[in-house]
Order: structure tokens, then C-alpha cells, then sequence
């Protein structure tokens, strides 16, 4: 049995959903079958995933007492999923209070890791990750200046945003407070710079259920592209299909970047794709040499 515990010094960041540069992940189901996470999860919540997941895939769901689900399918049990309730743990944000939702040890046991089950595992993975409304609320509190200038905005109706920084809590809530003055979930495109910063897979999974695309790009990668020209492809081709669904939807893209994505040349005079890019000191620094006398910065 493989236990995937969701605190940070545990993590296994071999989700599909976020590329990794490690090539010793593991895979999401447990060597021998049984997966066991750990986090903020109800009761609600992990019957929730577990019918989606059900439905999606043509399967059923039965209850087995108080904290127990079982899925079937039309040759039988296909895996049960058991909970159980564990003592509450300290704060895991930078601000203090209690959590809102109790820890739950969740138990996924399948017949076969089918490919149901490994996105069942996914999918509780990434809820149990994510902040609670508590934790994101103590994220927004703390940042009084974005709190008071994120009154929606009509100015932001049809505009877009890439964002690439450290995956922290002021990442987090900067991005609600974009979504607050008027940004749509589905328009907000974030890239990971790839540091080991604490909280970080709790970053991208309240990200991804924020209804964000939440990505890695590697400053390794920008740093040196000749040894990492697979993961920059495949980041460039998925961000510019982003940039033209947007333009194609009459959407202007705002860039906030470190200035790795302006030394790839993103933004530059004549690009294909200009964007508005406010940067910050280290990202002047880096992209300064190349800099376009164009380029609306701030």
C-alpha cells in the first residue's frame, strides 16, 4: 500500500495535469493497489468526485455505512473508497485560524487500476490539495490592497491573462482579485516558474479548481532551451493556442511576467502576438538588453 499524503513534504507530483521534471514520480495509483490521501475533505465532497467519475465512465455507486462507497460496474465491484476522520492540524496557510473542514484519511482499494480509478485518485488528489473557502478567505484578508481595488471593473470585460511567478499565496490572491474586477476563470492562463516553494501543488490545485489552466514552465527551461526544447514546445503550443482563442473571442491579453516569457519573445516589436507586460525589477533586469522601446510596461 502507497500512502500519498497531500502535506507538502509528501507530495507526488506526478499528476498528468501539471508536467513534472522528475523522473522517478510515481504513478497515481499505489504499487500495490491501494492509494491512501490525506486532506480537507467531507463527506459531500468525496461523494461528489467519486459519481462524477462514476457517471463519466458508465459505473455505479453504492453506499457501504457512514464513510464507505463502493463502484460497480456491469462484471462487479470495480473499487471501494473508505474515510475516516483524523485530530485537526495546525493552520497551513500563512494566516491563523482554524480550519474550516476537518482532515479525512481516504482509502481509494481497486479491483484493477483501471482508468477510472487512477482519475478518481486525480480528482481527490487535487480536492483535497486545494484551499478551503476558510484558507482562501485568510489569503484575501491579508492583502488588503488588492482586497480594496478588485471592485468589478468594465475596463476588464474583454481582456485576458497570462501570469507566470512563484506559485505562493500572493500568487493566489492576486489572481482572485483579478477574477473579482471581471477576468473569467477560463481566461486566466498560469505558468509555474518551477521553484520548490512551500505549498506549491496546493497552488496549482486551487488553480485547477478555480477553473484556471494551471501549467510548469521551467526556468530551467528559459535558462537553458537547447536541453529542454520538448518542454518548451509543448508550453509555447499550448499557450498560443490560449493567446488566439482569446483573440478570437475579441479578448486583449495582459501579460504579468517574471520576463522569462518576454526572453522567449513574447511582447517583442513585431511579435505576432503583442502583449501589455507590467513587470516586476527581476524581470526588467532579465529581458532589459532585448527590451522593445514599445513594450507597455510597468
Amino acid at each position: 500500500m502507497t500512502a500519498i499524503d497531500l502535506d507538502e513534504d509528501n507530495i507526488d507530483e506526478s499528476s498528468p495535469d501539471r508536467p513534472t521534471t522528475d523522473k522517478t514520480a510515481n504513478s497515481d495509483i499505489g504499487h500495490g493497489g491501494w492509494t491512501v490521501l490525506r486532506g480537507p475533505l467531507t463527506d459531500e465532497r468525496i461523494a461528489d468526485a467519486t459519481e462524477e467519475i462514476a457517471r463519466e465512465y458508465g459505473l455505479s455507486v453504492n453506499r457501504r455505512g457512514a464513510a464507505g462507497l463502493q463502484l460497480t460496474g456491469p462484471d462487479g465491484l470495480v473499487a471501494a473508497v473508505r474515510w475516516r476522520l483524523l485530530p485537526l492540524a495546525a493552520p497551513d496557510t500563512l494566516s491563523h485560524h482554524r480550519p474550516e473542514v476537518a482532515q479525512v484519511e481516504v482509502l481509494v482499494e481497486p479491483v484493477n487500476p483501471t482508468a477510472a480509478i487512477r482519475k478518481l485518485v486525480r480528482v481527490l488528489r487535487q480536492r483535497g490539495l486545494a484551499f478551503t473557502n476558510a484558507e482562501l478567505g485568510g489569503i484575501v484578508e491579508s492583502m488588503p490592497l488588492l482586497r480594496y481595488y478588485s471592485d468589478p471593473a468594465p475596463v476588464f470585460d474583454r481582456w485576458a491573462l497570462i501570469f507566470r511567478d512563484h506559485y505562493v499565496e500572493n500568487s493566489v490572491g492576486f489572481l482572485l482579485a483579478m477574477q473579482r474586477v471581471g477576468i473569467p476563470a477560463q481566461w486566466i492562463y498560469v505558468l509555474d516558474k518551477g521553484d520548490r516553494t512551500r505549498n506549491r501543488e496546493r497552488v496549482h490545485a486551487t488553480f485547477l479548481e478555480q477553473g484556471y489552466h494551471s501549467d510548469l514552465l521551467d526556468n530551467a527551461a528559459i535558462n537553458d532551451p537547447v536541453s529542454h526544447l520538448a518542454e518548451l514546445r509543448r508550453v509555447r503550443a499550448d499557450m498560443d493556442q490560449f493567446i488566439a482563442r482569446a483573440h478570437a473571442a475579441n479578448r486583449r491579453i495582459l501579460l504579468v511576467d517574471d520576463g522569462g516569457l518576454l526572453a522567449m519573445g513574447y511582447g517583442a516589436a513585431g511579435a505576432p502576438m503583442p502583449f501589455g507586460a507590467p513587470l516586476s525589477c527581476g524581470g526588467l533586469a532579465r529581458v532589459w538588453p532585448a527590451i522593445s522601446p514599445t513594450l507597455a510596461t510597468i
